[in-house]
């Protein structure tokens, strides 16, 4: 975790929005929590947790609504998660969503993680504090979240999408719990370690209208370049997003990047390991994931990929798309042109969207 946890100014911009739907004058609480509403119009710009956390409670009582949060989340946009929400938008289905969400967390804050969970007929997300930030971060917060994601699901999906349950921290259910029906139109449960959301299988897997593969790789690229940019104690992060910027030059090792990343590769090897993976590991991962993302873009020829990826043969490439998933990439688009394989790259890809920049503490 970083030393100091900062959320992204979509929430702030968000909290601001809401409060005019109160009829509440947003300058007077931003003063009070030390926020700048002029330089939270930034896209770029971040705040410190303890802030953003003293706007929300202020915002919530000075609307004197106890369901504040879930307007604060109606009030979020896709440009609100930076690249993210174009990511999402441009993804092939629900679940690799929810698995970029996962994913790309630290683009919304760093003071909490979450993860993606596989039942046999559904999928949970949840997210969760930092023990640090537990006790800062308010049900408004939580609520403020998972609201936005519902809200997502909902614009994105090709017919009337509805969770199949909700679970927040709240201790305990409102005297009103309209505003809640309303909005999750499904089973809620109340004090739960996690805030989370589940959502049927075959749901979560239905295409979108509004796929495009070209432009949701673009985005992910673009969420991992601004996550490097502020989080430097990242080293999966640091490591995935130079790889991206590296492979088209060739197949770097791994006393090369740590030279650019000034460390040795004894000190590099450390603490990838501390953190679960290892180069070779990583290396292979955003090959594939990047392989299976750009296999979908007819227009891009197999050398051109091979070439992109960093391999020095596309004979090379061949093997390594063969053993990450059993065919050869031209079988693979072949396939995929026919509308056939479809299940099978979609479950490759958000797995290996789960694997690579792992939320986990």
């Amino acid at each position: 975790m970083m030393r100091t946890a900062t959320t992204l100014c979509g929430w702030v911009i968000a909290i601001s929005r809401a409060l005019e739907e109160y009829d509440v004058k947003s300058e007077p609480l931003f003063e009070q929590a030390g926020i700048d509403l002029e330089t939270a119009r930034d896209p770029n710009s971040r705040f410190e947790v303890t802030r953003t956390s003293r706007l929300f409670q202020l915002a919530q009582e000075a609307s004197g609504d106890p369901a504040f949060g879930l307007m604060v989340g109606r009030m979020m946009r896709p440009t609100s998660w930076h690249a993210l929400g174009f990511s999402i938008w441009a993804g092939n289905n629900i679940r690799e969503g929810l698995y970029r969400v996962v994913k790309y967390s630290k683009v919304f804050t760093n003071c909490a993680y979450g993860g993606c969970e596989e039942f046999e007929d559904r999928i949970r997300i949840w997210g969760k504090a930092y023990p640090t930030y537990e006790p800062i971060l308010s049900d408004a917060q939580y609520e403020a979240f998972i609201a936005t994601v519902v809200l997502t699901c909902r614009h994105i999906f090709p017919g009337r999408f509805r969770p199949l349950r909700i679970g927040l921290p709240r201790k305990m259910p409102l005297m009103d719990m309209g505003s809640f029906d309303r909005m999750f139109k499904c089973p809620i449960e109340f004090d739960q370690d996690t805030v989370w959301l589940e959502i049927d299988s075959q749901i979560a897997d239905t295409p979108l209208p509004t796929a495009n593969s070209e432009l949701a790789q673009k985005n992910d690229q673009i969420c991992a370049e601004y996550i490097a940019r502020f989080d430097r104690t990242d080293i999966v992060n640091q490591v995935y997003y130079r790889l991206l910027e590296v492979l088209p030059e060739g197949e770097p090792d791994m006393e090369t990047m740590a030279q650019t990343m000034n460390l040795s590769t004894r000190t590099l090897q450390r603490k990838l390991k501390e953190r679960g993976s290892s180069y070779k590991q990583l290396l292979d991962n955003v090959r594939k994931e990047l392989a299976l993302l750009y296999i979908r873009q007819s227009h891009v020829p197999i050398a051109e990929i091979s070439y992109r990826l960093g391999f020095s043969h596309v004979s090379n490439f061949s093997r390594a798309f063969k053993r990450w998933t059993g065919k050869a990439p031209a079988e693979c688009r072949n396939q995929l042109e026919q509308g056939q394989g479809e299940q099978e790259v979609i479950q490759d890809l958000t797995h290996d969207l789960s694997r690579n920049l792992t939320a986990a503490p």
